[in-house]
């Protein structure tokens, strides 16, 4: 799962423990100590994550893509959510169709 999150405190091994946007508490061995938020990765049944980078992730998902074109896989109209994972690949904001409608 990914989710942002917050540096809150260190363990007594001087681990830092961080807490996701859902509000789980996770060890985060690898985290910067000149930042606030971080994206992270993790399982949800586990007690660590590990820092995603941003931009990582953006290319990676654009490999991910470029790999579904090469393979032909999706024929004709692509889905929206591939046009919105080929936004974040490019770093281009989400159009207005596809954003998420949050519940009232």
């Amino acid at each position: 799962m990914l989710d942002l999150a917050i540096s809150t405190n260190t363990d007594p091994k001087g681990t830092t423990v961080v807490e996701t946007n859902r509000g789980m508490r996770l060890k985060a061995p690898t985290w910067p100590q000149d930042c606030d938020f971080q994206l992270v990765l993790f399982d949800p049944s586990g007690e660590r994550c590990e820092i995603v980078l941003a931009e990582q992730l953006a290319a990676d998902i654009g490999r991910a893509l470029a790999m579904l074109d090469s393979a032909q896989t999706l024929r004709g109209p692509k889905p929206n959510w591939y046009r919105r994972l080929k936004d974040c690949a490019s770093g281009t904001l989400l159009r207005q169709s596809d954003r998420p409608v949050r519940p009232r």
